[in-house]
């Protein structure tokens, strides 16, 4: 049992530590600021920024900074984790399943009750998923900031239903907000962790 606990310690700790960077803190503010953008042009082919520019600046990042100074630890998906990732499964898959509807709805002549309750107040309820999504990823990956994003996404995002601002501005703020503490810890970071030296020299 005392092994159990001490495996899931050291998971939480080196899941910790490796997203003690920021890092992806700075891409989901950039992915906050592209959309945000975006929603004031109606040209959707920008959309693809964020596949050409996040992702490959992500794991540009992880290189150049994170593996460099803590490495990288590798875990077995088996065991008491499960069940924070069929949670995330599970919200990734309403998601998915609540697209479906939607767009079954929006190509049916008779649309049902909920396509106008979503089109009525689909800032909202995107404002509540972001907020669960977060709150799931903070438990799954420990990382306790992610619930306060979660509540920073609820405000802004939700509370977009009744500011009467541009939707676009909320998510400009949220990615400013979210940006601008990923670079914080990202800064503490390199301060924090040397660069490890491998076979006698520093690289």
């Amino acid at each position: 049992m005392s092994g159990n606990i001490d495996l899931k310690e050291l998971r939480r700790k080196a899941m910790s530590s490796f997203h003690e960077d920021g890092i992806i803190d700075i891409m989901i503010g950039l992915l906050g600021l592209i959309w945000g953008f975006l929603a004031f042009t109606d040209d959707s082919s920008f959309s693809i920024l964020w596949v050409v520019v996040v992702i490959p600046s992500y794991w540009w990042l992880k290189r150049e900074y994170t593996l460099p100074r803590i490495g990288m630890v590798r875990f077995s998906g088996r065991g008491k984790e499960g069940l924070p990732k069929a949670l995330l499964t599970g919200v990734v898959g309403a998601g998915v399943a609540a697209g479906f509807a939607l767009w079954w709805a929006a190509t049916n002549t008779s649309r049902p009750f909920y396509y106008y309750l979503i089109t009525d107040y689909w800032r909202l309820i995107m404002g509540v998923g972001v907020a669960v999504t977060g709150a799931v990823y903070a438990r799954v990956a420990y990382i306790p900031r992610f619930y306060a994003y979660s509540a920073i996404a609820l405000v802004l995002i939700g509370g977009a239903q009744y500011s009467g601002l541009p939707f676009g501005l909320h998510l400009i703020v949220l990615g400013v907000v979210v940006l601008g503490y990923g670079g914080y810890l990202l800064h503490r970071f390199i301060a924090k962790y040397p660069v490890q030296a491998v076979d006698g020299q520093v690289g």
